[in-house]
């Protein structure tokens, strides 16, 4: 019993504070430089086609928070990770990029945050 609640516990930590380590390891420059492959992900958050790449799903679910948060819950890889990987957006697929901010931000209210953060470098 002692043992389930330290587990319950760890994981409610986790969702308050932070996202789950297992996006520290995602490896975003194997994916930004595979076409297919990052064409794959935007697909997936922009709907445009299925969510069946490694952790695809659970990043189309925290996309909203993260943006809306400036990335305030992600450790300093995954800060790195969106950084990144919004820059290659922006840069590979402007078409693309222009449909990601209309749909996960249509009335420009994290602009201003979420560019601060971009620029950022911590």
């Amino acid at each position: 019993m002692k043992t389930v609640f330290i587990t319950v516990v760890a994981m409610a930590i986790t969702i308050v504070f932070g996202y789950d380590e297992i996006f520290d390891k995602v490896d975003v420059d194997k994916i930004i430089n595979d076409d297919s492959l990052f064409t794959g992900y935007i697909d997936c958050m922009l709907e445009k086609g299925p969510c069946t790449l490694e952790h695809s799903e659970e990043f189309k679910k925290l996309l909203p928070e993260v943006i809306a948060t400036a990335c305030a819950k992600c450790s300093p890889i995954q800060r790195q990770h969106v950084r990144k990987t919004v820059k290659a957006l922006s840069e590979k697929k402007p078409d693309d990029f222009k449909i990601f901010r209309s749909r996960f931000d249509p009335k420009g209210e994290y602009e201003a945050a979420f560019t601060a953060f971009l620029v950022g470098t911590d």
